[in-house]
């Protein structure tokens, strides 16, 4: 299940929700900034494998993000590398990030209640 779905018979039934990128990068850039490749790392690494979201969705969401208001770029050099565009959240997408733990909760609630779906 380390590939973000798992089979169900013949079918691949995504992990995460289809909407749940989008805020997920923003939670993250509320952390550090964050460039696109780190991003991606970071949700494996956070997920332990089962979510793995590659540049055909991180970069459209960040995008997304960006003409929102919610992040905004910037430039990074580190001397081991080279310049990378990093994303940094605004204080529009600080706000936003404050009600994640009432989202949190509802969906983990909910989430509980599908638990008996298939008995």
């Amino acid at each position: 299940m380390a590939s973000g779905y798992c089979k169900c018979g013949p079918f691949r039934v995504n992990m995460m929700p289809q909407g749940m990128l989008k805020p997920y990068i923003l939670f993250l850039v509320s952390k550090k900034p964050m460039h696109g490749f780190e991003i991606m790392d970071e949700i494996s690494y956070r997920s332990h494998g089962v979510w793995a979201s590659g540049p055909a969705a991180i970069y459209p969401a960040l995008a997304w993000l960006r003409a929102k208001g919610y992040v905004k770029p910037a430039w990074s050099t580190l001397r081991s590398e080279k310049a990378r565009r990093q994303y940094r959240i605004t204080r529009k997408g600080a706000a936003a990030v404050m009600g994640y733990r009432d989202f949190e909760k509802e969906w983990f609630e909910n989430l509980g209640k599908l638990k008996d779906l298939f008995k």
